[in-house]
């Protein structure tokens, strides 16, 4: 029992190692556009949602209004139970600020983060998508225009090249 626990917990972490040092190919960036070219992330619309942190029991997520100066609900999800656990609102409360998303709101930004099994999902109110799919605690990976533009650069909060499309790639990460 006690080999077997040792053998997952190295498994474990040589996983979490080599994904911390993963190098993203174009490869890699060509088949993620090709398989979200398409997809609607509007149901999102104005939230953002990360991970926070990942045990074996439960991850932590946090969940915002993309374009609001408020502080984040810390939503805490059971991954055996597939449940949310707890929503903290403890800074809200700190702050005097009344709840600025539901339950039902919260819940969704956590269900539709988990069917992606991305790192991080924001969609702003002018419907461009920011993802990181590919590493934790990271700034997003790519932003898809709702509109192509030509832009080579776009600027919003981290610098964004063209890639193809209306698909860019965080060059500040």
């Amino acid at each position: 029992m006690v080999m077997l626990r040792f053998t997952i917990l190295l498994i474990l972490f040589m996983n979490l190692y080599s994904c911390s040092n993963r190098v993203v190919t174009n490869e890699d960036i060509d088949k993620f556009i090709s398989k979200y070219q398409n997809e609607n992330f509007e149901s999102l619309k104005g939230i953002s949602i990360l991970q926070r942190s990942r045990d074996l029991n439960e991850i932590v997520y946090v969940v915002d209004k993309l374009e609001d100066n408020k502080p984040p609900y810390f939503v805490e999800f059971n991954i055996t139970k597939k449940s949310i656990t707890n929503i903290n609102k403890t800074q809200l409360e700190k702050d005097s600020i009344s709840d600025y998303l539901t339950h039902t709101e919260i819940t969704a930004a956590v269900n539709t983060i988990r069917k992606y099994d991305f790192f991080l999902l924001a969609v702003d109110s002018s419907k461009n998508v920011f993802i990181n799919p590919f590493y934790a605690n990271a700034p997003a990976y790519f932003l898809r225009l709702k509109v192509e533009t030509g832009d080579s650069t776009i600027r919003k909060g981290y610098v964004y090249e063209l890639y193809k499309d209306n698909w860019y790639l965080n060059k500040t990460k």
